[in-house]
């Protein structure tokens, strides 16, 4: 692992580094800038010597060869500079760097670009290197003339061996005196970093304090200026952020209190339709775990409604058929600043099952009523317009009505005790019953009956049966619905048995037939209000449709619950199960 070095050391280090690139950056600008300007201030020495030349070779380049070079040879002594002369043609007629003699072995310099240049404005100047004294030279050429006519040119040179040797020494001065610089400075550098970077790590140490939650920490006085005026407000950041993350604590523990006691579920998404929070009613309705924190509610819910409610907010019926079927009612509402969306499930499936079963009961009741009302009203309607001449007849159409009377009178106070039930209404008085008693008593109660059609009923009821804590009256109106209906639905010399037993902390009762059965799909809903597997016949037989109702919903009182069983062309059996005393 690196260390990593201390805070006043990355300051002085840092300092130090700074100070370094700027002497460096002296050095360079130096570097880069000084030989341009000296060439530039040479160009200049050279232009106007040039012209003093000049003006001592007008007129004089018509003289002999030997006298003119005699001339820049004197010049080149007086001034220390390389001197040619050219005559109009570009011919050297004079050089202070030969003698006389050598002069025709010169080539010609018309073509040099600052003779060239010289010849368009009067004075030309170059920078190249000379095979003749090996050196880089400068030139400054000036035009010769006389009047309108040329007489020739003056040629000026200076090796440029001097520009850099005055460039190096300057440069080693330069590099000397930052170094000395650098050296003085340190110290001060090092304190500088001491005095700058100690409060600073101090007020890092208070900031890693307070990001960790610990708000106990205050930084002392540091004199005077910004690094005090920090410091205190670091102090009242830190006050500040302790009393707000207490408001904020509690604020949240509230929020998490009332959305874990909604009955609704809620979801809060954010602008991306990711889920960002799911209150435990949510979790428990859709078997939602931390998983699906971070993901989008589409992927969750695989649902478009409520991908559409994210993008339009509002309130929408939907119906999610996992993990059970339910029905909810999804209202939207974006949050503040466009931050997210928060999603309240309200289930409304208890709501629109009993929806469901109060427009089938208003349809079934109105079906039940308007049978025997027909019936009762048409044969009224014929003996209030028809008497009939034979008294047997009208007393068997007042027999009709009479019967249908009593199906009616039968059917309301079904509806009227399955009403007390629902509403729990119905005051029971618990008591011990002893189930072999209550049987045999209503066994015998509806002896009649089953002897009229020839049947057997028969029970197999064990002595040491215990007794069941419930109301005796409502306990006898079950064992009658279920003893009426096997006799009414079995086939006459039929077989029914009634059978009693110990099951765990239950006693579990069965009336058992060998009529016709019923199939499969009815037997779930045999219990439900006016459900008939046989509506005709039920009918026939007089019954109102709400004797296994009634019995479902007296067991329910009591604690128990309530099954059947059944076998087509062998028969059913009805059970209800209660906690024994």
């Amino acid at each position: 692992m690196i260390h990593r070095p201390s805070l006043p050391w990355r300051w002085f280090l840092g300092l130090a580094a700074l100070l370094a690139a700027l002497l460096l950056v002296v050095n360079l600008a130096l570097r880069l800038t000084l030989p341009a300007y000296l060439r530039d201030t040479i160009r200049h020495d050279l232009t106007r010597s040039a012209w003093l030349a000049q003006g001592n070779f007008v007129g004089l380049l018509a003289a002999s060869p030997t006298e003119i070079n005699q001339r820049a040879h004197q010049l080149a002594g007086t001034t220390g500079l390389r001197i040619t002369i050219l005559n109009a043609t570009g011919n050297v007629i004079g050089e202070s760097s030969a003698p006389v003699s050598e002069l025709p072995n010169i080539g010609n310099h018309l073509t040099r670009p600052e003779v060239q240049q010289a010849m368009r404005d009067g004075i030309g100047w170059d920078k190249r290197y000379s095979a003749t004294v090996k050196e880089e030279m400068l030139y400054v050429a000036v035009a010769v003339r006389t009047g309108d006519q040329l007489q020739g040119f003056v040629r000026v040179a200076l090796p440029l061996v001097e520009v850099r040797r005055t460039v190096a020494h300057v440069e080693r001065t330069i590099a000397f005196a930052s170094l000395l610089v650098g050296l003085a400075m340190l110290p001060v550098v090092f304190v500088l970093s001491r005095r700058v970077s100690e409060p600073i790590a101090e007020m890092r140490q208070m900031a890693t304090r307070v990001a960790a939650g610990d708000f106990s920490r205050r930084l002392p006085s540091l004199g005077h200026g910004e690094l005090n005026d920090l410091g205190r407000a670091l102090n009242a950041m830190a006050t500040q952020l302790d009393g707000r993350l207490r408001e904020l604590d509690k604020e949240k523990a509230d929020l998490a209190a009332i959305l874990a006691g909604m009955a609704e579920g809620v979801l809060v998404a954010d602008a991306a339709g990711k889920i960002r929070l799911l209150n435990r009613t949510l979790r428990q309705l859709f078997e939602l775990t931390d998983d699906a924190l971070g993901k989008s509610v589409l992927a969750v819910f695989r649902k478009v409604e409520l991908d559409q409610l994210l993008k339009e907010p509002g309130s929408r019926e939907v119906v999610f058929l996992t993990p059970v079927e339910r029905v909810f009612t999804v209202n939207a509402a974006p949050l503040s600043g466009q931050a997210g969306t928060v999603i309240v499930f309200h289930d409304i499936t208890r709501l629109k099952q009993l929806e469901s079963l109060r427009k089938d009961f208003v349809a079934n009741v109105s079906h039940e009523l308007r049978t025997p009302l027909s019936i009762i009203k048409g044969y009224i309607e014929t003996l209030l317009e028809e008497q009939p001449t034979d008294p047997a007849t009208a007393r068997q159409f007042l027999g009709v009505a009479q019967k249908h009377t009593r199906q009616l009178e039968a059917l309301v106070e079904d509806l009227l005790s399955i009403s007390a039930l629902e509403s729990q209404q119905a005051r029971l008085s618990f008591g011990s019953v002893d189930l072999r008693e209550l049987a045999s008593m209503v066994a015998e109660e509806l002896a009649g009956q089953a002897r009229d059609k020839q049947m057997t009923v028969g029970m197999a009821l064990p002595a040491d049966l215990p007794a069941v804590r419930a109301d005796r009256q409502r306990l006898s109106q079950v064992l009658t619905n279920l003893l009426q209906n096997a006799i009414k639905y079995t086939q006459p010399a039929g077989q029914i048995n009634m059978t009693g037993r110990v099951v765990g902390n239950e006693v579990e009762f069965c009336v058992a037939d060998n009529g016709p059965g019923i199939a499969a799909e009815h037997l779930l809903r045999v219990f439900e209000r006016f459900y008939r597997v046989d509506k005709a016949r039920s009918r026939e037989l007089g019954g109102t449709g709400l004797g296994l109702s009634i019995v479902k919903h007296i067991v329910q009182a009591h604690g128990g619950r309530v099954w059947a069983e059944s076998v087509v062309g062998q028969g059913s059996k009805f059970y209800f199960a209660l906690p024994k005393t």
